[in-house]
């Protein structure tokens, strides 16, 4: 298996259309696991706003996974970091050391930091990337 991660902003329709329903499907895995903070509709706003970057991973032409990133901006501090914000898809934790491209896309758009927010499974394949984990996320629902 060869494994790339190509960003799609360039993208003709009809390219990314040959990846609608394996896009959909995985979007669909998303939104099952997590039915309180994903939706499809907004992802897909988001990503055709420009908001979001929409990244396929790809073993050769064949789908694997995709990505979206997003770049914040704090306009106090003028620090930028690029955030991996969605993984869905196969093959997950292989495809980390693809993370290079997105550091670099981030590098090329005036990012300062490339930070990943991701499950704590991730956090020894991400180490091997160089990542550490700041902080974690608790949640207590209040019904």
């Amino acid at each position: 298996m060869t494994l790339d991660i190509h960003l799609t902003s360039d993208w003709q329709p009809e390219r990314i259309a040959r990846y609608g329903r394996q896009i959909t499907a995985s979007m669909q895995q998303m939104v099952a696991r997590f039915p309180k903070d994903i939706e499809i509709k907004s992802l897909m706003r988001e990503i055709l706003a420009g908001e979001r970057q929409l990244w396929l991973i790809l073993d050769g032409e064949e789908y694997v996974s995709f990505v979206l990133t997003e770049i914040k901006h704090n306009q106090a501090t003028d620090h930028r970091t690029i955030m991996v914000t969605v993984l869905a898809g196969e093959d997950g934790l292989d495809s980390t050391p693809l993370i290079e491209k997105i550091e670099q896309y981030g590098r090329d758009k005036g990012c300062h930091e490339c930070s990943v927010l991701g499950r704590l499974g991730w956090k020894r394949a991400l180490a091997k990337q160089g990542y550490g984990a700041e902080l974690a996320m608790f949640r207590k629902g209040l019904t």
